[in-house]
């Protein structure tokens, strides 16, 4: 079911917001809203509350520091020329030729 936001845009400029249950109640209560004096329009947009928790997000982050630390890829050397893993990145360049 889409949560829905209604913006009600007053004739003095000012902006309401109203979190509503369903687009359809949304819907459904724009005339109402509409037929007030001082209602310039009104519009319902989709909306979400999803949300990532911060514990979530806190976990997460403490698992790529401590992966970090264990192997932070600070000795990496490229391949040395002449070797297996050079041979097989020529090959493939050449396979796919200039223009790729």
């Amino acid at each position: 079911m889409i949560k829905a936001l209604m913006i009600i845009t007053m004739v003095s400029g000012g902006e309401y917001t109203a979190n509503l249950p369903t687009m359809e109640q949304c819907m459904k209560e724009i005339t109402p809203v509409e037929s007030q004096k001082d209602v310039r329009s009104a519009s319902c947009i989709p909306r979400t509350e999803d949300r990532v928790p911060t514990e979530i997000l806190a976990q997460f982050m403490d698992t790529f520091m401590m992966l970090n630390e264990r192997d932070p890829c600070g000795d990496y050397f490229p391949p040395n020329e002449g070797s297996f893993v050079d041979k097989l990145m020529r090959e493939d360049d050449h396979k796919r030729g200039p223009n790729s």
